[in-house]
């Protein structure tokens, strides 16, 4: 049976039988009542049943919200998978933002996990090796999914996150955000949050010429995780920028090396 057909009988996601697996950057779809949602995987080329797989959770930034699924595999994450495979030894789920959503809400965060289950299914993902990643507004919608599920994830990687609201942009903490994120309403939301994800493993990147989100912004929460967390970790770009940081966050050795040796 073909995808087409696949589709028209309302099936939720386009599976390759394990004997015919595919590789490289793979286009699946979730549907929830009647919406699609697309999104992307990226499966190694040396993929195997015969095992199980670590998975990247990837959160994008601002700016790459559709329906095509595409744009989250621009840059960041994806390009330094394309440029270095051998490095990625990974499920990867690139999850896509509706129009004019953020990860900050909550219905856009049990997409992910409806997506994540997906991909975990259908491509072998270990349980214990769920690695959470997230760039500029994909790292606020980070800091926010490890604050709600610290158990599920057994890495987190922010480039370039912001932990408070944007004053800059009007942005405010609504009664919902109180409700699932009493992080934000704490005198110090930085010691705040750093408490409650402190068991899992962090690393975190910015450049300090960043003109978008203030560097202090991650100064501060890795300042808080160094006193409270079982491993926090904090690499800072000098005459760093916005836009560069997650080339470099995703092509760092160093990091990818503790990466895949993290597991709960």
């Amino acid at each position: 049976m073909n995808r087409l057909a696949v589709a028209l009988l309302g099936a939720c996601v386009c599976v390759a039988s394990p004997a015919n697996a595919e590789t490289g950057f793979l286009d699946r779809v979730i549907t929830i009542g009647t919406t699609p949602h697309r999104y992307q995987v990226y499966v190694p080329a040396d993929f195997s049943t015969a095992r199980t797989w670590p998975v990247i959770v990837y959160l994008h930034g601002g700016g790459a919200q559709g329906l095509d699924a595409l744009l989250p595999t621009v840059g960041g994450l994806a390009n330094d998978i394309r440029a270095h495979r051998e490095a990625f030894p990974t499920i990867a789920l690139f999850a896509q933002a509706s129009p004019n959503a953020t990860w900050s809400q909550p219905d856009m965060q049990e997409l992910v996990l409806r997506e994540l289950d997906q991909t975990m299914a259908e491509f072998h993902g270990d349980p214990a090796r769920i690695y959470l990643a997230g760039y500029s507004m994909g790292g606020v919608g980070a800091y926010r999914m490890a604050y709600r599920w610290p158990q599920k994830f057994a890495a987190l990687v922010v480039v370039a996150g912001r932990v408070e609201p944007s004053t800059v942009r009007g942005e405010g903490v609504s009664e919902a955000d109180r409700r699932l994120y009493p992080y934000l309403t704490e005198k110090d939301p930085f010691a705040a949050l750093a408490r409650q994800i402190k068991s899992i493993p962090t690393w975190l990147f910015h450049g300090d010429a960043d003109e978008s989100v203030p560097v202090e912004q991650s100064r501060r929460l890795a300042a808080a995780l160094q006193k409270v967390a079982t491993f926090a970790r904090y690499t800072e770009y000098y005459q760093g920028r916005h836009q560069e940081a997650p080339n470099r966050a995703f092509a760092d050795m160093d990091m990818l090396t503790w990466l895949w040796q993290q597991h709960r």
